[in-house]
């Protein structure tokens, strides 16, 4: 709960330094001012909303109350339209997407699927510089996709690797950037309850492949807890 409610309070002090600021100082700001105060409070926001999202997804799956809602759904569009939107949050990362022998259509929960490959990708962003490419690749295999995100960031160092899934575990070499140690565990979560599976491979200052690993139908959902 400590490390939550810390992790809770570094975009919410910067939301209430920022607005202030722009109250103290709104006769001596120019417009180009107020725009880059105002986008660190979006982005700050953003940040927010994750961290309550994941909190409370964490809780429904502890709980086991997190059920799927399966339905037809393009997979290729909801993987382009996660780097869309991930990538606006940083427009000068490049993103590099390779689609390749999907099926049209899939059966799944498309609601907690997008959310498992936004908790990859961002943290593909969070754990590398905004230079720094992303590559997503996306292929169809025996009844299966597998979606790749990789990353040319920091990396897990090796002994930490084994643990990576386990929830509030977060590699010693990533203790002082923002984050719960929830995300991969709720991923792999969502992931396993459609029949699925998540693997990680990284190399300490190298970067990090995840592979989610999706079945073209899944319609009842299996029994797992964090």
């Amino acid at each position: 709960m400590a490390l939550l409610a810390h992790q809770l309070r570094t975009p919410l002090s910067t939301i209430n330094a920022l607005a202030q600021g722009v109250i103290r100082r709104a006769d001596r700001l120019s417009t180009h001012d107020i725009q880059v105060k105002a986008e660190k409070i979006w982005r700050a926001s953003l940040r927010l909303d994750e961290l309550i999202e994941t909190i409370l997804s964490y809780s429904r799956a502890s709980a086991g109350s997190i059920m799927l809602n399966p339905s037809e759904f393009h997979p290729s569009e909801l993987i382009k339209r996660v780097c869309r939107e991930q990538g606006g949050q940083e427009p000068g990362r490049p993103f590099h997407i390779d689609i390749k022998d999907l099926p049209e259509m899939i059966v799944g929960d498309p609601v907690l699927l997008e959310q498992a490959l936004v908790i990859v990708v961002s943290n593909a962003m969070k754990y590398s510089r905004p230079d720094q490419p992303v590559d997503v690749t996306a292929r169809g295999e025996d009844g299966m996709i597998r979606i790749i995100v990789k990353d040319r960031g920091i990396g897990i160092p090796e002994r930490d690797l084994p643990f990576i899934l386990q929830p509030f575990f977060r590699g010693r070499n990533a203790k002082k950037l923002p984050g719960t140690g929830l995300g991969l565990s709720l991923a792999w979560y969502i992931l396993k309850l459609h029949g699925g599976n998540l693997e990680v491979e990284s190399r300490e200052r190298r970067g990090t492949k995840v592979s989610l690993i999706v079945p073209e139908t899944n319609t009842t959902g299996l029994s797992y807890s964090i």
